[in-house]
């Protein structure tokens, strides 16, 4: 899978647009520490990201690639796990081992870097910084937070 195969199937599993996934001006290289770390072996089963690719070509080429994404991507059980994993890997920054049984309900995680979880979407999703980390000054805490929804000035 290439890296801007990755990315724009990525833009499909998360809602961000492609500047949020892949920006121009990368400093972070997230979408290349994750692709990088679906084609390390014993991450992903052997096969299984060659068979996301094909399918993402289907669901691309089919005009429409998020209908596209919903029958050749999450129809197939194994491939929509894999997918769902990589949605995860962009909101958490984690990994849930694959094989794993999913009647157990207790997934062996893996954090793939600390840049992977400081940069997660669901951060900014939420409108919050990562747990144990900000860029704000020392007692920010103390001060009440700008709103979301700022008024406009009259």
């Amino acid at each position: 899978m290439t890296l801007n195969d990755f990315a724009n199937l990525s833009v499909v599993l998360t809602g961000y647009p492609l500047s949020t996934i892949l920006p121009q001006l990368d400093t972070q290289h997230q979408a290349q520490e994750f692709l990088d770390f679906l084609q390390t072996p014993g991450n992903v089963p052997a096969g299984e990201l060659d068979n996301l690719a094909a399918a993402w070509q289907k669901a691309a080429g089919s005009g429409d690639p998020v209908q596209g994404v919903k029958t050749y991507i999450m129809a197939d059980a194994t491939l929509a796990r894999l997918a769902q994993n990589i949605i995860m890997l962009w909101y958490l920054g984690v990994w849930y081992d694959l094989g794993a049984p999913l009647a157990t309900g207790s997934y062996p995680t893996q954090v793939i870097s600390g840049k992977a979880y400081k940069n997660g979407l669901a951060w900014g999703t939420m409108g919050a910084h990562p747990m144990g980390y900000s860029e704000e000054n020392f007692g920010y805490w103390n001060t009440v937070p700008p709103s979301l929804n700022p008024q406009p000035s009259n």
